[in-house]
């Protein structure tokens, strides 16, 4: 009796260990995913349960846990170091080293316990005598499951909890030091509570009324945006310059294939309606990579507030796998991956990452907001490509510039003042074409007044303002 006492005690402390856990997620951390519940709950629990039950597993294999810790928590840092010393403009945020191992380790005991509900299901139904030893058929029946599950279950999770989760790096210096610009660091919140961290920089001639909100890619850090910021700035423009969530200083380790980067870009022009309105009586949208995926969703919703949007190179919105591991897949086993693929991701961010044709569908919905669709500088054929396809869904008023492609697989330089005037360009003119204030005439008429002055573009010779780059 004392026996079943003690160990109903110890079921109530681990369920008590359990609750208190996923509260500490919901209202500590404000988790929304269950893949993120197991994610933050999966260590403690472990480690509740061989503290609570003492299972001899532990005893015997406490050495090889710490090995398997210490090794984990050195690759990570190795991989932290390797990463910084590559790029000049990040450095390590130390903070990120227990915060990646600890992911790391939670994905390993994930899949751990997995494989072991996996293996006794299969030795229970199978009915295997586990002290029989050598190959038999049913050992090899269960075995052959356990591979099936792993190539069908298990590589398609890595790759999306990885395709996701991002470990994040902080700004080499502020933008005084980089490039002799004057700033505000600024920080606000997201619509769901999320933490942005960003740059105020002003025009540099003149008092301006016209803001432009970079929408920066997947990158380390924002600062990778400054030379952007430059231009804009000696042009004219202030600038807001800002870390998407789970990138650089801003909060969060995920990324949502430009659902939730959308609402951060909103509350960025929020945020400058509210600390900068003098200095942003005309808003415009600048997407870079990933950015610009963002970007391009925010713009087609119902809110209005672009006066101009620039579409740079719009990339990051389909999933899919490495290339070296969908080059050595047949065909259906690949659609049969990225689909269980595309299901975790969906439970992980909450939606349907929705891919280009979603992309398509936000471009072709920005209209009467002038639309500059680019390529950016530098390129590829498949992505001159793409930038097409995209220019041919977006609507009146709409430009396109293309970068030259490659000559003798070189890539050609020397267009940045091209790719800045038709950027220029377009701000002026939607700004011209924009009722002072925060939102456009209307939807009709609207592009009808300005889409003469757009087109398609191929590197050419433009005899417009004069730019400072």
């Amino acid at each position: 009796m004392l026996f079943s006492k003690v160990k109903l005690y110890r079921y109530i402390l681990f369920i008590f260990s359990l609750t208190a856990w996923l509260a500490a997620g919901i209202y500590g951390i404000g988790l929304h995913s269950i893949i993120d519940f197991i994610h933050f709950t999966s260590v403690p629990l472990v480690l509740s349960y061989f503290l609570v039950f003492r299972p001899e597993i532990v005893r015997k294999n406490i050495v090889s846990y710490g090995v398997f810790l210490a090794l984990t928590a050195l690759l990570t840092t190795g991989y932290l170091i390797a990463f910084s010393q590559s790029i000049s403009q990040i450095r390590i945020n130390w903070v990120e080293l227990p915060i990646a191992v600890y992911f790391l380790l939670s994905v390993y005991l994930i899949l751990w316990l997995l494989d072991k509900v996996i293996d006794l299901t299969f030795s229970v139904a199978l009915r295997i005598n586990q002290q029989t030893r050598g190959v038999t058929v049913k050992k090899t029946i269960k075995d052959g499951f356990r591979f099936a599950f792993l190539i069908f279950a298990v590589i398609p999770y890595l790759v999306a909890v990885f395709a996701t989760h991002w470990i994040k790096f902080a700004g080499a210096d502020n933008p005084q030091q980089l490039l002799d610009m004057e700033y505000q660091h600024v920080s606000f919140s997201a619509g769901d509570g999320a933490k942005l961290d960003g740059w105020f920089i002003p025009s540099t001639i003149s008092m301006s009324d016209s803001a432009v909100i970079i929408a920066g890619g997947r990158s380390p850090t924002k600062n990778f945006f400054l030379p952007y910021a430059r231009v804009l700035s000696n042009n004219g423009y202030n600038v807001l310059l800002f870390d998407p969530r789970g990138n650089g200083s801003s909060s969060g380790h995920k990324y949502s294939f430009g659902i939730n980067e959308a609402n951060d870009i909103l509350s960025a022009a929020d945020y400058l309606e509210t600390k900068y309105a003098e200095s942003s009586r005309y808003i415009f949208g600048f997407g870079i990579n990933e950015g610009a995926s963002a970007l391009a969703a925010a713009a087609a919703g119902e809110d209005e507030r672009f006066a101009g949007v620039v579409i740079d190179n719009a990339s990051g919105y389909d999933i899919s796998l490495p290339v070296w591991l969908s080059d050595c897949l047949p065909g259906w086993m690949e659609k049969a991956l990225l689909k269980v693929m595309e299901s975790v991701i969906t439970i992980d961010i909450g939606k349907p990452a929705g891919g280009m044709k979603k992309l398509q569908k936000d471009i072709s919905q920005i209209s009467p907001c002038p639309i500059l669709v680019t390529n950016s500088l530098k390129t590829d054929k498949s992505d001159r490509q793409r930038t097409i396809e995209l220019y041919s869904k977006a609507k009146e008023p709409r430009m396109l510039w293309l970068a030259p492609p490659p000559t003798n697989g070189k890539q050609v330089i020397g267009f940045e003042r091209e790719y800045f005037q038709n950027i220029l360009e377009l701000f002026d003119t939607g700004r011209a074409n924009q009722q002072p204030g925060y939102w456009r005439t209307g939807r009709s008429g609207y592009g009808a007044n300005v889409g003469g002055a757009f087109g398609r573009r191929e590197s050419p010779s433009l005899a417009g303002r004069a730019i400072t780059l």
